[in-house]
């Protein structure tokens, strides 16, 4: 593999699973590079979780992200240009076509989009604006089901027994009482993030990088994966102040919440450890990989078990989308 400097030292300390999943991704990119023409030489891993973000280098002026299906990656495409003609402001695709690799992984590639912004109240613009989308205006949108694969790969976890049941005792209490919200805002177009939503600044523009396709859903867990980390987790935090109030300037008047923040509604508790509880899986799906990521895996379980007192210290690495 003909990577990057950063990358080439992650390869000689990273496990064997970890190695061939980051070199086939690392193919597939390849492959894409093939029709695109663009320079792979010095290509670095950015980030693996949600999928394999690829940087190609200083002077290339795109992102490639690999997707495990087609189909994904084909919706990010769509969910970025239905935001675009919203006025949402998001990175654009630097090219439309979306290709696929041998092994059935597909390659988007995106405007190099510069830093994460700290700003909390440009995340709070950027979600407003998405949840002030019509629904039918993207009838490809898929529902937002946080259950639909929350627990993929747990058999495979290198975890104990106990704490596998503990996870799908926990699955199958929160998906008792999410059958029973009672949801104040209808259906609308959602992120589906765990956090607030990532937007990046190249000192020119800004613009929300999505990992992940849109999808038709409640407005509020959006609202709630923005707040949970001011309240479970030590460390640097967002402001969420800012973020709630920015969120509110956005807000019609006939579309105000009935709670004068997210954490008074009733239901805040049970979409909040739904959010925590799939954060927690990302990692626990991903244990296999190395030895840090399963004992991050270990380590944020006994969080939700109790091990720990909240706030909580996660680590160095919290995966973000």
């Amino acid at each position: 593999m003909s990577v990057g400097p950063r990358t080439r030292t992650l390869l000689k300390t990273a496990a064997a699973a970890r190695r061939l999943d980051i070199a086939a991704s690392y193919e597939a990119l390849t492959q894409a590079c093939v029709f695109t023409g663009d320079d792979v030489a010095k290509a670095e891993l950015v980030s693996d979780s949600p999928n394999h973000l690829w940087s190609l280098g200083a002077r290339s002026r795109a992102l490639a992200i690999v997707h495990p299906h087609v189909d994904e990656a084909w919706a990010l495409v769509k969910s970025a240009q239905l935001l675009k003609s919203n006025r949402v402001a998001v990175t654009s695709p630097h090219y439309t076509e979306v290709r696929v690799a041998a092994d059935g992984q597909a390659v988007t590639f995106w405007h190099r989009p510069g830093l994460r912004s700290p700003d909390a109240s440009l995340s709070a613009w950027v979600t407003a604006l998405t949840h002030r989308i019509d629904a039918a205006s993207g009838p490809w949108l898929g529902e937002h089901d946080p259950f639909s694969g929350l627990l993929a790969g747990l058999d495979d976890a290198p975890l104990d027994a106990a704490v596998r049941r503990f996870l799908r005792e926990r699955a199958t209490q929160l998906r008792e009482e999410w059958d029973y919200l009672d949801w104040p805002t209808p259906d609308t177009v959602v992120l589906g993030t765990l956090g607030m939503a990532p937007v990046h600044d190249d000192g020119v523009h800004v613009g929300l990088l999505l990992r992940r396709p849109l999808q038709r859903g409640h407005r509020e867990w959006d609202l709630v994966a923005a707040r949970w980390r001011s309240e479970l987790l030590t460390g640097p935090r967002d402001d969420h102040r800012t973020y709630a109030d920015t969120y509110l300037s956005y807000e019609r008047e006939d579309r105000l919440p009935p709670h004068p923040y997210i954490g008074a509604w009733t239901g805040y508790q049970v979409v909040r450890d739904l959010v925590v509880l799939t954060a927690v899986m990302d990692t626990v799906r991903r244990a296999h990989l190395d030895t840090d990521t399963r004992r991050q895996a270990a380590h944020r379980v006994a969080c939700l078990r109790g091990a720990h007192q909240a706030p909580w210290n996660w680590g160095p690495r919290m995966e973000s989308t």
